[in-house]
């Protein structure tokens, strides 16, 4: 990891360290998936940490078959398929095939999530008013595979992605740490695309780009 952040100086803060950071996540990026491959990567990227055969769905941390994805017409039953974080609707950049902000997820979830807008909210992940509260236990990742999607795209932060705009994915991305499936997500998209998402390897990178709460350093 320190050889992927090599010459980046991280006594820099906001704008400074967002640019160099930005830079980076896309001079890395080198390798450009087409979005009908996106199984093959999610399979070994999602990957329960339990069971290797099974992965595991967002905003229910239920595990299924690898094999039950919508579409494989040679198994049966057919229950998650793929969750676009950021909604697709609202992408207008090369971020609809980028592996980062994909998730496997049930189906009758992801039917019921739509392209609401992320919201706050306590418990397991449900509707809150026309908007979306992910779970205590993944508002983390949502938030930081959306701000990562700023930094490397330029995508927006505002009230049509999340109703607290940046400070509340700032608070998710402090009161829920890295999970073990976020690393071993870093680990294999990296593979697959060539650039790393710097909010896993380090919340506290959020922190010194757009100030707020502090979240934890992990370095």
């Amino acid at each position: 990891m320190r050889e992927y952040y090599k010459g980046i100086d991280f006594s820099k803060k906001g704008a400074e360290l967002y640019e160099d950071l930005a830079i980076l996540t896309i001079e890395k990026h080198t390798k450009f998936l087409k979005y009908s491959d996106r199984h093959h990567y999610l399979y070994k990227a999602d990957c329960s940490e339990r069971n290797p055969e099974n992965v595991t769905l967002i905003y229910t941390s239920e595990e299924r078959f690898w094999k039950e994805y919508e579409g494989n017409k040679k198994y049966s039953p057919n229950t998650f398929n793929t969750e676009h974080v950021y909604p697709r609707s609202k992408i207008i950049t090369q971020a609809v095939t980028d592996l980062y902000h994909l998730r496997v997820c049930d189906s009758k979830v992801n039917n019921r999530r739509g392209n609401y807008p992320f919201t706050d909210g306590k418990g397991k992940a449900k509707l809150v008013n026309k908007s979306w509260f992910p779970g205590d236990e993944w508002k983390g990742d949502v938030a930081r595979m959306i701000l990562y999607l700023n930094l490397r795209y330029g995508e927006e932060l505002n009230e049509d992605i999340s109703t607290g705009g940046v400070d509340l994915l700032l608070k998710w991305n402090t009161e829920d740490p890295v999970s073990f499936i976020e690393k071993n997500r870093n680990n294999v998209i990296q593979q697959a695309q060539g650039n790393r998402n710097p909010f896993i390897d380090n919340p506290y990178l959020a922190t010194l780009i757009w100030g707020g709460i502090q979240a934890e350093n992990i370095w």
